[in-house]
């Protein structure tokens, strides 16, 4: 009998060994696939970012260091005399966090559009719009200027995947910036009143709005490096909606 024990506690003890070898040798993976919660350590917010008087933000600490390295902010940009219109941003607060993104060519596009009629007055009244954008409005555009090698964040699914060949960047960016126009300049001479509206359309590669997706992360610290992604959603330009963050373990 008492050899059996010891069988028994010698298969036990092999058993055990055997557990906290595998344990020792696991290995980060290299590739995450967003919404996978396999050896990832995550952490539910449900937390609302959105302008109040004063921009509001949200620090994430994804390294648990005590100090943030993303932040999420929501403001609105423009005056009282000029009107506002809401952006959303991301800041990258340290270089051992970077966003995913993409290179592309950004182009500022220009359309002048007029019209005139005779006033009441026996002016000729002109209304000019002068209309900018990032992407061709006409035939008839002008193009103001070229920057061949911009960085804009990609906006990630569940199963889509970040690895080592994915494109990472420490960056500032704009998440969601609304179109908007100016008050009309008005420009009077003896025979011609001239209205003058500027449009701005900031429609190119923003953040979906009121859809729940991911933006991928990778955190650094020296050559250990981890992957995982923030998940949120963007509600009117800069109401945003953070619902959890994952890191690799």
């Amino acid at each position: 009998m008492k050899n059996i024990f010891n069988v028994c506690l010698l298969l036990l003890l092999l058993s055990n060994y055997a557990c906290k070898k595998e344990e020792d040798i696991y290995v980060r993976s290299d590739t995450v696939i967003i919404g996978d919660y396999t050896h990832m350590v995550r952490h539910i917010f449900d937390t609302v970012i959105v302008f109040n008087v004063m921009p509001a933000y949200f620090d994430l600490d994804l390294d648990h260091d005590g100090e943030g390295d993303i932040r999420l902010i929501s403001k609105k940009l423009g005056s009282y005399g000029i009107g506002y219109h809401p952006v959303s941003e991301l800041n990258c607060m340290t270089n051992k966090a970077s966003v995913s993104g993409f290179y592309t060519q950004d182009t500022m596009f220009m359309y002048i559009d007029q019209s005139s009629s005779i006033g009441e007055d026996g002016k000729v009244h002109l209304d000019v719009q002068q209309m900018f954008s990032c992407s061709p409005m006409s035939d008839h555009d002008t193009i103001l200027g070229i920057n061949p090698n911009v960085f804009k964040i990609s906006v990630l699914t569940t199963n889509d995947k970040i690895n080592q060949e994915t494109i990472f960047k420490t960056a500032s960016l704009i998440l969601s910036d609304d179109s908007y126009g100016l008050p009309p300049e008005t420009i009077i001479k003896p025979d011609t009143v001239m209205r003058i509206f500027v449009y701005n359309y900031n429609n190119c590669n923003t953040f979906p709005q009121d859809e729940v997706n991911y933006i991928g992360i990778r955190m650094m610290n020296g050559n250990e490096v981890r992957y995982g992604w923030i998940k949120l959603s963007i509600i009117a330009n800069n109401k945003i909606i953070i619902y959890e963050t994952a890191m690799q373990e």
